[in-house]
């Protein structure tokens, strides 16, 4: 989890990795885009796949894959080399982001379950602050290569430490008399559903440039509706093979306990309302309020302190009492958090903000904990890998979704704004009056996902 983490320094080196293949802006882009939407459309399939030939053999191939895409990057000459490149790491990253959480489900009893996702959770919260200082450090003294290449000695004390020393047990700890030989400790069971898998990434990836590119240039061109369009057919598919298949890569049924349903609801609308902070409070805090950009180094540093704090306590708190109860919590404090923030303005103190983030990360740590607790906890045991593609398929799909519907109200917001202020006002009022507005719908978002959440109340502890 700290090494999927580290990506975030590819942030960081986009403008070195511009200059060094002499593009510009918008396509360097893409290299965030091919990362993220591949990520998140093979992660649900790649969970799967593991669950059918073996979670600690797919874990282990997936740090290899990894380990390569990150080298060969580090040493590529083209930029569509760089591109396709990402989309191997990709493959890497949706195997590890998939299988860590059922990995961590498998070897913890359940009254430990808990714990140890929110401990696992603060580890890649850690590993996001760690490449955010660390990463600029790496791009100024040895330039945008380093932040892949720096990454082989971790990839390899990975490697070899699952290798030598991860050791599942044949049967989970926390479900009792129910053996199981998939994968890890015998011969798989069913055929994987291949054709499953295929259409959901179809459906995703269809679906995440569609709203990539629409957010970008806008909903009225041709390709974007001609993408939706895709998405939708692939996902009838998807569901009609699902309902066909011996082992489905998303076994459907599970959406008939409404607590689990719940649970992924509130997931995806989490991410969309608070990952703005990402996007666009910088513009607030370094633009309209004047701080510089280490001043909001800082605060982003408080932020992903505070989560990496709360994301332990969260699965404490969800190992004690139903986990719903921390999830709704959690969830109400973002939601406080964003009101707050929603009334900023050019003349609000930089400690006000801080107070905010301070807010949002102990906010989204509590609930992120809990609802990992929730959902691992509510899987089959024999599905582990798949509930952990589920977390990070909503995960994936709730940012990506923040970036293009929220960044497209936002820009609507200002336009709309400048409009009505007139000619005499400041752009940086209606900047402001925008960013209001947008943190607002924001906040109504954030409301949503807590009555969203009440759905989850209705499942009692084993």
């Amino acid at each position: 989890m700290f090494l999927a983490a580290l990506d975030i320094t590819v942030n960081v080196a986009l403008p070195d990795i511009t200059a060094s293949f002499a593009t510009d802006a918008v396509t360097i882009q893409w290299i965030i885009i091919f990362y993220v939407g591949a990520s998140t459309a093979l992660q649900l399939g790649l969970g799967g796949a593991a669950d059918v030939f073996g979670l600690k053999r797919m874990f282990i191939i997936g740090l290899v894959v990894y380990t390569v895409a990150v080298v060969a990057i580090g040493m590529a000459q083209s930029l569509a080399l760089v591109f396709a490149l990402r989309v191997l790491q990709a493959f890497g990253n949706g195997l590890l982001m998939a299988l860590a959480p059922a990995i961590v489900t498998r070897l913890f009893p359940s009254e430990f379950r808990g714990r140890a996702l929110g401990i696992m959770a603060a580890l890649g919260t850690f590993g996001m602050m760690t490449g955010s200082l660390g990463g600029g450090l790496l791009v100024d003294e040895f330039g945008w290569r380093a932040i892949f290449l720096g990454r082989l000695p971790i990839c390899l004390a990975a490697i070899a430490f699952s290798a030598a020393l991860l050791r599942l047990p044949p049967s989970p700890f926390n479900v009792a008399n129910a053996p199981d030989t998939t994968g890890d400790a015998g011969r798989p069971r069913a055929a994987f559903d291949v054709w499953g898998a295929a259409t959901l990434f179809v459906a995703v990836a269809a679906f995440i440039l569609a709203l990539s590119l629409g957010g970008r240039g806008g909903w009225t061109q041709p390709h974007v509706p001609a993408l939706g369009a895709m998405a939708a057919l692939a996902f009838v598919a998807f569901v009609a093979i699902e309902r066909r298949v011996e082992r489905p890569a998303l076994d459907l049924s599970i959406f008939r306990n409404r607590a689990l349903a719940a649970a992924f609801a509130v997931s995806i609308l989490a991410m969309v309302s608070t990952f703005v902070n990402w996007f666009i409070l910088p513009f607030m805090v370094v633009d309209a309020m004047g701080a510089t950009a280490s001043v909001w180094g800082a605060l982003l540093l408080v932020m992903t302190i505070a989560n990496t704090l709360s994301s332990p306590l969260g699965g404490w708190l969800s190992d004690r009492w139903n986990p719903a109860y921390t999830i709704t919590g959690g969830l109400a404090v973002c939601a406080l958090a964003m009101a707050s923030l929603a009334m900023l303005d050019a003349a609000s103190g930089v400690a006000r903000v801080g107070v905010g983030l301070v807010a949002v990360g102990v906010g989204t740590g509590l609930f992120q904990s809990a609802n990992a607790n929730l959902i691992m906890g509510s899987m089959p045991p024999r599905r582990l890998g798949m509930g952990g593609g589920v977390m990070g398929l909503t995960r994936g799909l709730g940012t990506v979704s923040s970036v293009a519907v929220m960044g497209a109200v936002f820009a609507a917001r200002e336009a709309a704004r400048g409009a009505e202020t007139g000619a005499a006002a400041s752009a940086n009022g209606a900047f402001t009056l925008a960013f209001q507005d947008t943190y607002l719908i924001s906040v109504a978002i954030g409301v949503v996902a807590v009555v969203a959440s009440l759905g989850t109340w209705g499942r009692r502890r084993a």
